[in-house]
């Protein structure tokens, strides 16, 4: 069945100047010629110290960004990297909170090239993502535009959902149903658009389909967060199509070239405005060519106070553990892994629009019921959800090959059972509402090509089965199987100044659907005017539970041009395809999590993307800093179109398809002022509607910006910040405007190194919100009977052991 896949894809991309704080040249000879790269390899070899006292580093990350291949540093700082093909390359030395050095040299056959780094402090550094290319390469150089959080970037702003992480940079919001349920928005992108990742697999979870499903992803449990702003569809598929959040756990950072002995992170938080209270630990211990890895944590959050008072039920918690075995030698390695997250949180205010569907139970119950509600007396429901997700994953590959095409071959498979109940709760009682059920086995197999000269790339295949299953009030959608395959390829070219990049990706997704339930079919809903209690405007008709297959094409083209030795001008143009989802086809009835009364259509369309991206990016000891321009076209736009009528309380939405344009800007700078100090800058605008009516399309977020100061002394580094929103105005037609604001907080860090550099303390104490204000975020579904956490104090201890 694979053959209908075959691709075949020229790609080129390429890798910018990069930034360095010190760049040395090597003038060993010329750069060999590709016949000479076949023939023989060369040894880079060098050590690390921090800048002062020159205690060696360990655990730094060294890149030679040039072919993605990465060692780290061992406890004399010292690092080697073997069987490299002669040229010209670029080496990057990295680790968090400290700057990044890069040094050119030429590695010629059968010589080592010895270097030596001196890594500072500084709160600007290069950020390293796999996310954009599938090997490692560094933000700067990537084609698309990529935003990494590392350890400590998470510790200083530690919260218990992704949302509340990463709405702070720029071109992400967040969408959220209360406090425990927050997940990214990229560019205005959303739900099904938006896909969320653990060590480059899916998760598996179902938050992407209702605005009150949350990601059990604890953010004090990764070791880094990429977000890949833009159409990922390539690389990862068609729900990938507005972006990929990318979360990565510490073991996965050592998972193919492990260093030796014990190494790990501990990460203590706790707030106040909501009495958030967290820790996590991870660990890996490698001996040999054998690595295990185990760790876990827990936190928790009460209702969180606004300036208005307390919103209830609006507490949560997370638990995770984790842990796994593996083998990595020189040629191949082998790992297996178990994860397993749980969190419940509370949904505030959804218990009053269930209050529809509770008048009617108490109707058919009979007096024995009647009794029983008297007895609990005026007792108030909520609505809670409980969730579990459960993950094997198995990888294995091979590596180093002296001869053919490959330069290595990579297969990973995820086993993943998640399951949420969504609880009604009275008092200490409760009761399952509706059950979720999705089962997912997912595989990836990637196939890196051995770099000829300046050609280098990757072809891949991918595959998906997926069995939903709900059962329920809210069980909207009948059971479905899905089953997804593609084939991609890229090529990436480097003609000097200019690099190029083309990729090409076919998939397919087949749907095939079970019955609803016996009587759901036949039940008769009509929607109601507003205002009225019986009055019957239409039949709504039950989608049909038909099979449905797509098959779509997605391809692009990169252009990366060096202006200077520190800028670059980028730009990436790509055709893109998404498969409708589930919901999107198949739901029928009350949703509470988006309140709606949804609608599905069975004869929706793929989406067909035209993008454009383009980018200016300088990095420089005084500047760094990028400005992002994109535009991009949708023929077949799915999305809920909100009536007038009104059932069970909700207003009636339904599924329909039109063109539509997104178009905006994210921009991100760091300047230094004086000495040490520096002034940070970020921007977000998106402007997001349909094309043929003019309507701007539902929860899009602001204007948004921020800007702060970096004030170092010494170790401790202060940071006042403001952040501002502009008001939105430009709304769906069931939308409410939403005020401007603009937000204080401060942050004072202190790190300490250990004497050897194999352990760093983070200590940060933050103020957020600290006039008070009352403001509220435009993609919340509560934004309107609840504001945005008022004024409190975080503190965080995080512990790097390397």
């Amino acid at each position: 069945m694979w053959n209908m896949f075959v691709v075949i894809a020229l790609t080129a991309g390429g890798l910018s100047l990069s930034v360095a704080s010190t760049v040395e040249a090597i003038p060993l000879s010329s750069p060999a010629t590709p016949q000479e790269t076949v023939a023989a390899s060369g040894e880079i070899s060098g050590n690390v110290v921090l800048a002062g006292d020159r205690q060696p580093l360990h655990g730094v990350r060294v890149l030679i960004i040039d072919i993605g291949r990465s060692v780290v540093t061992d406890e004399q700082g010292s690092f080697r990297i073997t069987d490299v093909p002669p040229g010209t390359y670029r080496i990057l030395a990295q680790r968090e909170h400290l700057a990044a050095e890069t040094q050119e040299v030429v590695v010629i056959r059968g010589e080592t090239v010895e270097l030596r780094f001196e890594l500072r402090f500084s709160p600007v550094h290069e950020e390293i993502t796999i996310t954009a290319t599938g090997r490692e390469t560094t933000a700067f150089e990537a084609f698309n535009s990529v935003s990494t959080l590392d350890s400590i970037d998470l510790a200083e702003n530690m919260a218990g959902n992704l949302g509340d992480v990463l709405e702070r940079e720029p071109g992400i919001a967040k969408r959220s149903f209360g406090a425990g349920n927050g997940r990214p928005i990229i560019r205005g992108f959303d739900g099904d658009r938006v896909l969320i990742m653990q060590d480059g697999i899916r998760s598996g979870d179902v938050s992407s389909q209702s605005g009150d499903h949350g990601v059990s992803i604890d953010p004090g449990s990764l070791q880094r967060v990429e977000v890949l702003k833009g159409p990922a569809t390539l690389l990862y598929g068609s729900n990938a199509v507005g972006g990929v959040v990318n979360t990565i756990t510490p073991h996965d950072s050592y998972r193919y070239d492990p260093p030796q002995d014990l190494h790990g992170q501990v990460t203590l938080d706790g707030g106040t405005a909501n009495e958030q209270l967290g820790g996590n630990a991870n660990f890996q211990y490698a001996s040999g060519d054998w690595m295990i890895w185990f760790g876990g944590g827990a936190r928790r959050a009460a209702d969180y106070d606004t300036p208005l008072g307390t919103v209830e039920n609006s507490d949560s918690s997370l638990r995770n553990a984790r842990g796994g075995l593996g083998y990595f030698g020189d040629k191949g390695f082998a790992s297996v892994g178990y994860t397993r997250e749980e969190a419940r949180y509370g949904v505030p205010f959804a218990s009053e629009f269930h209050a529809h569907h509770e008048e009617e139970d108490h109707d058919d119950h009979g007096e024995e019921e009647e009794e029983d509600h008297d007895d609990h007396g005026e007792e108030e429901l909520a609505i809670d959800l409980d969730q579990q997700r459960q993950a094997i994953r198995i990888d294995a590959g091979l590596r180093g090959f002296s001869r053919g095409p490959l330069e290595s071959v990579r297969a990973s498979m995820n086993f993943v059972d998640y399951w949420h109940q969504e609880l009604e709760v009275h008092e200490e009682e409760e009761e399952v509402g509706t059950r979720f059920d999705n089962d997912t086995v997912i595989g990836r197999l990637e196939l890196n090509q051995r770099p000829m000269g300046r050609l280098s790339g990757q072809i891949g295949l991918w595959g998906q089965l997926r069995d939903f299953v709900a059962v329920g009030e809210e069980a909207l959608a009948p059971p479905a199987e899905q089953t997804s395959l593609a084939a991609f390829a890229y090529e990436e070219v480097d003609l000097g100044r200019v690099k190029l990049q083309l990729g090409a990706r076919i998939e397919r997704n087949d749907y095939s659907v079970a019955e609803r339930e016996e009587g759901h079919e036949h039940e008769e809903h009509h929607e109601e005017e507003e205002g009225e209690d019986h009055h019957d405007e239409e039949e709504l008709e039950v989608p049909e539970a038909t099979p449905r297959d797509f098959t779509g094409v997605s391809g692009s083209m990169g252009l990366h041009v060096d202006l200077t030795d520190t800028t670059a001008l980028v730009g990436n143009f790509t055709r893109s395809y998404r498969a409708p989802a589930l919901e999107e086809l198949y739901n029928f009835g009350p949703h509470v999590g988006n309140l709606a009364f949804e609608v599905g259509n069975p004869d929706l369309n793929a989406e067909k993307t035209l993008g454009m991206d383009l980018s200016v990016r300088h990095q420089s000891q005084s500047f760094y800093g990028q400005a992002n321009f994109f535009y991009y076209d949708i023929e077949g736009f799915v999305f809920p179109d909100f009536t007038d009528e009104f059932l069970d309380g909700l207003r009636v939405a339904k599924f329909v398809q039109g063109d539509s344009r997104f178009v905006g800007l994210d921009a991100s700078g760091s300047l230094r002022l004086r000495g040490n100090v520096r002034l940070n800058a970020g921007l977000g605008l998106v402007d997001a509607k349909l094309t043929e009516s003019n309507t701007p399309l539902p929860r899009i977020p602001p204007l948004h910006a921020r800007l702060g100061l970096d004030l170092p002394v010494q170790r401790l580094t202060l940071r006042p910040e403001l952040v501002w929103a502009a008001r939105q105005d430009k709304i769906f037609s069931n939308e409410t405007a939403t005020d401007g604001y603009a937000v204080v907080n401060f942050t004072a860090s202190y790190t300490a190194i250990a004497r050897g550099g194999e352990a760093m303390h983070v200590f940060t104490l933050k103020g957020y919100n600290l006039g008070n204000t009352v403001y509220r975020n435009h993609t919340s579904f509560i934004k309107d009977l609840a504001p945005e956490m008022g004024r409190g104090v975080l503190l965080t201890w995080a512990l790097r052991l390397f």
